[in-house]
């Protein structure tokens, strides 16, 4: 079942909506949630095999041949010995512990199920979790009965849909970057010290698997001074939640590399810093190299802008190749062509004082917040490694989202729903025919 039908069926089913459809009753919208996001692991587990047998499994630079170490059993046992183990711990230790406890429980189902496929089932889970987090953020901030759609919308999103269908660690970041901003959004209404806690502890977690993590903090920072100003009674608590970046990054440099070797020598997997600079040294900073950039950030990561992805293939490095630089290629089909059309629709409803909702006042911080995340990581990526940005623009999308379709959700255009399934549905068949693939 795809996630339209889940969608479709849930319409037809749904018996507690008030007549003005502003709302579910929250146990009925969390029955709604799960059954998406169940339907997102079936997709992504079932791409999952399809990008496999085509041998799609190393588009946009992923290092996949990496995590397929992790199926191979005693993962923690093997770290030191193993240069791709070594690795990938060095700098994602959340992934690979995860990994490692998850194929502890399957194992019993390994003489059903190999467990490179029971590998590629934890990758599809989290990512089916981050498509929940994605749509109790939603629901944070736009009227819930387009709360299901956006998730649909984040669930087809290229690079949500494509590093939940591969062993990776890239979706594992997008989900805690996700579950960070529905905790926030939550939080902001109604403050908590165990919600703060909670948030804290998504971020201790986010950074020990991407150090860049600790950009989210940016988030609270901007929102609480679009709100409040400098306020030291209210702001308190975000400089003692943004010490979880510095705790792990202490961790991933002190205890992860005192117990770690085999990836220590070259200066691309010692440490954080010489990684950075091993990557600045030899990037490209032209227009071109900005205008690349911004296209896979942006646009790609959203929405693929043709079937064939395979552009600068190079086998003998694992490189499976990128998409064609050319924005034009998104007019080459009707489907792509009228999501493009529909994008552009929700953005002008957004922006125009014709059309511009009353609510968005009050969520001008939260927007202001998200924008600032996306340009402080767009920024990072632009500077670390602008070649292969595509790689880590998953945790963005959401962001993206958040920031287009607030403001339309807000807005007196008409067909409001009706414009989101569609959008849903082309975007599903889009990103599909991509990771079906030619």
């Amino acid at each position: 079942m795809t996630l339209i039908a889940v969608e479709a069926t849930i319409a037809r089913h749904r018996q507690s909506t008030r007549r003005n459809g502003i709302s579910t009753r929250p146990a009925s919208l969390h029955v709604h949630f799960a059954l998406i996001a169940l339907a997102a692991f079936g997709l992504y587990w079932l791409s999952s095999f399809l990008i496999e047998a085509a041998h799609r499994t190393t588009h946009f630079a992923a290092d996949t041949w990496f995590y397929t170490e992790l199926a191979k059993g005693n993962i923690l046992g093997r770290i030191a010995d193993n240069y791709h183990l070594d690795r990938i711990f060095r700098f994602h230790p959340t992934t690979v512990i995860m990994a490692a406890g998850w194929m502890q429980i399957v194992e019993p189902l390994t003489p059903w199920v190999s467990p490179e496929h029971l590998l590629k089932a934890l990758f599809a889970l989290v990512g089916a979790v981050g498509v929940w987090a994605a749509m109790w953020a939603f629901a944070a901030v736009v009227p819930r009965r387009y709360a299901m759609l956006l998730g649909i919308i984040y669930a087809s999103s290229l690079s949500i849909w494509y590093f939940s269908s591969i062993e990776e660690s890239k979706i594992v970041s997008a989900t805690l970057t996700a579950l960070y901003i529905a905790t926030y959004l939550h939080l902001r209404k109604a403050w908590t010290m165990r919600g703060a806690a909670l948030l804290t502890a998504i971020l201790l977690l986010a950074c020990l698997n991407e150090i860049v993590a600790g950009f989210l903090v940016i988030i609270p920072v901007v929102d609480t001074l679009v709100q409040r100003g400098w306020d030291l009674r209210h702001g308190w608590w975000i400089a003692c939640h943004a010490l979880a970046g510095p705790v792990a990054l202490a961790v991933l440099e002190g205890i992860m590399r005192g117990r770690t070797g085999a990836a220590g020598v070259h200066p691309e997997g010692a440490t954080h810093f010489s990684m950075l600079v091993y990557y600045i040294s030899q990037n490209d900073y032209s227009l071109g190299s900005l205008y690349a950039f911004a296209v896979r950030w942006l646009f790609f990561s959203t929405a693929a802008p043709s079937p064939n992805g395979s552009h600068w293939a190079d086998a003998s490095i694992n490189y499976g190749g990128d998409f064609e630089l050319v924005l034009t290629n998104y007019l080459s089909s009707p489907v792509s062509a009228s999501l493009v059309v529909l994008f552009g629709v929700m953005l002008a409803a957004g922006l125009l004082a014709r059309y511009r909702g009353e609510g968005v006042g009050a969520l001008t911080g939260v927007l202001l917040a998200l924008l600032a995340f996306t340009l402080l990581r767009g920024t990072f990526f632009f500077i670390f490694i602008p070649k292969e940005c595509l790689l880590f623009s998953a945790p963005v999308v959401l962001a993206h989202l958040l920031i287009v379709c607030v403001p339309f959700a807000a807005s007196s255009f008409p067909a409001k729903q009706g414009i989101l399934a569609a959008v849903a549905l082309l975007l599903f068949i889009t990103n599909g025919t991509f990771i079906i693939g030619q």
